[in-house]
């Protein structure tokens, strides 16, 4: 089987035409004999017009190897045969996803770099997601060149680092495997960051995680909040008559904590009747993803609010259409506000418990051998550049050309001879 990495570059046979129709052209130079009674006839001009063969087929023929081997070179063939296959099958191209939070990750780039020695080309990925490093790995698994290819997960696995829709992003016939590094600790402890807004202080979280469940104690780190001011990346908007009943919906909604966030990301929250909430749409990476969690919130699913999202100079607008008196509208700011910064009060690093090793063994699957098809797929994308006999099809080509011009030298020396005949 053949596979063309630029099959476009076959429509340059119509070339070979050229050389043909230049042959058919050519003058004939026959010797010339020369007779003495020849001086008393008068010259003329005459052509044939007749069709005739091609003049020296030999010559041709080799013109025409070299451009056909030449279109042939530039349409980078990938010759698959059967000890080609077998090549190919011997080596493994091998991405390797360290867990930078597993509970021991220098031992996991230990057992990565035992991992990359053994294959025929390979790349550490150290990622603190899982599901990222394997969309990483898949995309570089799918430049690799003709091999079998695998992904190799390092991690100590916490219960809720690697999900099934994770492994949906493996390109078909990559294989994977999971090596298992370091057990995270029977008990964690970790202080989170703190939440504003409830009872009008500052609260400062510390969990606990064990395998018998999870402890969360609150501390105050802020006295009351006398005034009740807004935070600045916040802001409610509304109609002039219901400006009161606005703070009051961003006062209920702030009574509940707001976590800790980036101040620079700005809300405003837009009621009908709002003087100005124009925006246009979205570009902004992180008021997208508020955007997406806007839309699959579960409290503005209970008050069965639509509202809509766009952007204004790096500010997301949330517009509602209902009034700011409307008993659903500080449903409709807390949704912005876990938007914005979800409620996150548990950190992944502080998870005990670990996927099985029967559950990763169900997830784990042997990389398929590369098959013609497999070549021909790689070709197409570019994969087996480095496996085309292109060089061989140049070299041969150079051969034939070096072919060429002896013939076309030993042609010219005996094309035109001139010879006297003398009279009897």
């Amino acid at each position: 089987m053949i596979a063309w990495l630029t099959p476009g570059a076959l429509a340059a046979f119509a070339l070979l035409a050229a050389p043909v129709i230049v042959h058919l052209l050519a003058r004939r130079n026959a010797r010339r004999l020369v007779f003495p009674a020849t001086a008393f006839v008068r010259a003329t001009q005459a052509a044939a017009v007749r069709l005739r063969r091609p003049t020296d087929l030999v010559l041709l023929s080799v013109r025409l190897g070299v451009l056909a081997l030449a279109v042939l070179a530039g349409a980078h063939p990938v010759v698959v045969t059967r000890w080609r296959q077998a090549a190919w099958n011997a080596r493994v191209s091998r991405a390797v996803i360290i867990d930078s939070t597993s509970a021991d990750a220098g031992a996991g780039r230990q057992l990565a770099s035992q991992e990359a020695a053994s294959a025929f080309r390979s790349v550490p990925i150290e990622s603190a997601d899982l599901a990222d490093g394997i969309a990483r790995a898949a995309q570089w698994l799918a430049s690799a060149p003709p091999s079998r290819r695998e992904i190799v997960v390092v991690s100590s696995f916490r219960m809720g680092a690697l999900h099934p829709e994770a492994l949906s992003l493996i390109p078909p016939g990559a294989g994977i495997r999971f090596l298992r590094v370091g057990t995270p600790r029977a008990e964690q402890t970790a202080a989170l960051s703190p939440v504003t807004g409830w009872r009008g202080r500052r609260w400062q979280p510390t969990v606990t995680v064990s395998r018998e469940g999870t402890r969360t104690s609150w501390q105050a780190v802020g006295g009351p909040d006398a005034n009740g001011e807004p935070a600045k990346w916040l802001t409610v908007v509304s109609a002039p008559a219901d400006v009161a009943a606005g703070d009051r919906a961003r006062r209920a909604a702030v009574s509940f904590g707001v976590p800790s966030g980036d101040d620079r990301q700005k809300v405003v929250v837009s009621f009908a009747g709002a003087a100005d909430a124009q925006g246009q749409p979205i570009h902004t990476p992180w008021i997208a993803r508020a955007a997406e969690a806007l839309r699959r919130s579960e409290l503005l699913a209970d008050v069965d609010v639509p509202v809509t999202a766009r952007e204004r100079d790096g500010t997301m607008i949330v517009g509602a259409p209902l009034t700011a008196s409307s008993a659903a509208a500080p449903a409709v700011v807390r949704a912005a506000i876990l938007a914005v910064r979800p409620a996150v009060l548990a950190d992944q690093t502080l998870e005990t418990m670990t996927i099985s090793d029967a559950q990763l063994a169900q997830w784990r699957r042997d990389p398929a051998p590369v098959s013609a098809d497999v070549v021909a797929t790689l070709a197409r994308g570019g994969q087996a550049e480095g496996e085309t006999a292109s060089r061989w099809l140049w070299a041969f080509a150079l051969a034939l050309l070096g072919v060429e011009g002896w013939l076309r030298r030993r042609t010219g020396r005996g094309a035109l001879r001139e010879a006297h005949a003398d009279a009897a």
